[in-house]
């Protein structure tokens, strides 16, 4: 006679086997955002208005003296620059107290996260947007070398841009390019230990005195758009800082949340800022 064995194996155990969940909620990896607290921030909107008008005062050349004749008086014709206020982004969800009383997690705190991410990441964006009024392009074609970063740095030099408070914002490719030049990077040329065996950031902290920052939210199209500048060369007029507005509603039965924020960037020195730009 046949003998068969018949196990209970997961398959058919499966209604009977629990499922579990991490205590902790993964995240995405977020861009790092660097352009907001690289440029000039202004506060003066806040009592109202959609533009900020920025005095500008020309360049006055000192006079020969002759003797026995009158000084002349000079009066240029002053300037401003004018900074529009005409951003408005927002992030909003609806939180039902169903899926509240259900969730064991803090969904609360985790979209309000979500929130102040979406929004600096927005006025991230729009800072690194100004690059079409850059004064200086220059092409570093498919990959960036030393010939570029020495052609960035004379764009500021002939601007008279001031050697302090210069910082460059690239894309994770011209880090990567830059990695590769060895005087920003071996030990034998920096007396730091080099990158490669380096511990933390692998990135190339200053080259010619400029602060180096990589991030991915840099604009990129056919080129990436990797900017160099003063830190008064971009304004960013933030009249209303990211603010909360709440509703327990009874419609939804449930909570409404927005995070939003009005602001305004603008170009103030176009001399003081060069787009580096590499094909993507």
């Amino acid at each position: 006679m046949a003998y068969s064995e018949v196990s209970i194996t997961p398959t058919t155990a499966a209604k009977m086997i629990a499922e579990q969940w991490t205590k902790d909620i993964e995240k995405p990896f977020y861009k790092s955002l660097y352009f907001q607290d690289a440029v000039t921030k202004r506060t003066e909107l806040s009592s109202g208005g959609n533009k900020l008008n920025i005095p500008f005062l020309s360049s006055y050349n000192a006079r020969d003296k002759v003797a026995g004749t009158p000084v002349v008086f000079d009066a240029n014709v002053e300037t401003e620059i004018e900074l529009t206020i005409n951003k408005h982004k927002y992030l909003a969800f609806i939180l039902e107290d169903i899926t509240k009383v259900q969730s064991s997690y803090n969904l609360q705190e985790l979209y309000r996260g979500a929130q102040k991410e979406a929004l600096a990441r927005a006025i991230d964006t729009d800072i690194g947007s100004l690059h079409a009024s850059a004064g200086t392009n220059v092409a570093g074609g498919a990959t960036v070398d030393d010939a570029d970063m020495l052609a960035v740095v004379a764009a500021l030099d002939l601007a008279d841009v001031p050697g302090t408070g210069r910082a460059g914002i690239v894309h994770s490719k011209v880090m990567g390019d830059l990695r590769a030049v060895n005087k920003y990077s071996a030990y034998d040329q920096t007396g730091e230990k080099g990158l490669a065996v380096k511990r933390g950031e692998n990135i190339v902290p200053v080259a010619y005195g400029m602060d180096l920052y990589m991030s991915n939210n840099v604009v990129v199209d056919a080129n990436s758009h990797n900017l160099f500048f003063h830190k008064s060369a971009i304004s960013l007029a933030l009249q209303l800082k990211p603010t909360y507005k709440m509703e327990d509603s009874v419609d939804v039965i449930g909570l409404k949340s927005v995070l939003h924020t009005i602001y305004g960037v603008g170009v103030e020195r176009s001399a003081a800022l060069v787009d580096l730009e590499r094909t993507a």
